[in-house]
């Protein structure tokens, strides 16, 4: 009788333990799938900026260039993000990215937009 209590607690506990960890996969997962939905927001932002302007001196064509190449390292950073950390890293590439739109809107006499988001 004892072995028998002994090994339905035991087999309880893994229950228990399968459980907890299953649950903490699949809110991971959805966290990671609301970060990158962020980040990809950012993104979507970054290009339509980088289509509509046209810049006017260097120093705006060199903020652009800045710009567009963080929103390409980003994206990169995205596509292979498995882990909220590797997210986060994209996040802030693509926050780079759009310090450098905004530096550019400056250079070019635009009011500088909405701001980067934290």
């Amino acid at each position: 009788m004892g072995r028998l209590l002994f090994l339905v607690l035991i087999v309880a506990v893994l229950a228990l333990i399968v459980w907890w960890i299953s649950r903490e996969w699949t809110g991971n997962a959805e966290r990671v799938a609301n970060a990158k939905a962020e980040v990809r927001r950012y993104l979507d932002r970054m290009g339509s900026e980088l289509v509509q302007l046209t810049p006017d001196d260097d120093i705006a064509l060199d903020a652009l260039g800045e710009a567009s190449d963080r929103m390409n390292t980003a994206r990169i950073q995205l596509a292979s993000a498995t882990t909220l950390g590797q997210v986060r890293i994209a996040r802030e590439t693509a926050r780079s990215g759009l310090y450098f739109i905004r530096k550019a809107r400056r250079t070019m006499g635009l009011d500088p937009g909405p701001p980067i988001p934290k």
